[in-house]
């Protein structure tokens, strides 16, 4: 059971999305890192719950196509986020994020980025707190992925694939959470980097070396 409560700060969801048609419009690459397990057994996540896990970090790479008939290819927007409890469960609460936009882009390019997020995680990305410009990088080679906000990395993730040998703790881990973004062929690994270090969500973090990633690509 989710329980989303709506807080008006800045809506990106206001800024519209256009109809999804049968042929996708546009293509990318999407990482998600949480503050707590998400590649998980029961025991453990349950453990967790109400105790961690009220933030993460949500990134998007254009690969190919446009947004509101703007061309987006190798741009990317990145979120991060606080919630009052465990992200997707009854005790998340709300939900507040900082977004970063890639500093590559135009106004317009801007405009359609955050238009884009609102479609991919409206219940996440709703209420903004501060929107900035920042230098992006990503990388991704199978489930190796880097991905640095800023050039002092407010906000920093890194991956590497889980191994069944040493990152299985009770042998029953399979993907307890959602990704909280609408994504396909999603995959969980390892994170050895999570932190962010901005000022607008009024508290950090850094969470290395967890169980705590999500992988997947996205096509509208």
């Amino acid at each position: 059971m989710r329980m989303f409560v709506p807080c008006c700060l800045v809506s990106l969801a206001a800024l519209g999305a256009p109809a999804v048609s049968a042929e996708p419009v546009i293509l990318g690459e999407y990482v998600e890192a949480r503050t707590c397990d998400v590649w998980t057994g029961p025991c453990f996540a349950n453990g967790e719950m109400n105790l961690r896990g009220d933030q993460a970090v949500l990134g998007w790479v254009v690969r190919k196509g446009s947004w509101d008939g703007v061309e987006l290819k190798d741009l990317a927007i990145v979120a991060a986020i606080d919630a009052e409890g465990t992200l997707t469960t009854s005790a998340e609460g709300k939900v507040r994020a900082m977004v970063y936009v890639d500093e590559k882009a135009t106004e317009e390019q801007a405009k359609a980025l955050l238009s884009m997020a609102a479609a991919l995680a409206p219940k996440y990305v709703k209420d903004t707190v501060r929107i900035e410009r920042r230098r992006i990088s990503y990388a991704r080679e199978e489930a190796q992925v880097s991905l640095q906000v800023g050039e002092l990395a407010e906000v920093r993730v890194k991956t590497v694939p889980l191994s069944s040998h040493c990152d299985s703790i009770c042998g029953n881990e399979s993907g307890f959470y959602p990704s909280l973004a609408k994504i396909t062929h999603l995959e969980c690994a390892k994170t050895l980097e999570n932190s962010y270090s901005g000022t607008a969500l009024g508290l950090r973090w850094s969470d290395p070396n967890k169980r705590s990633a999500i992988l997947g690509r996205f096509a509208l």
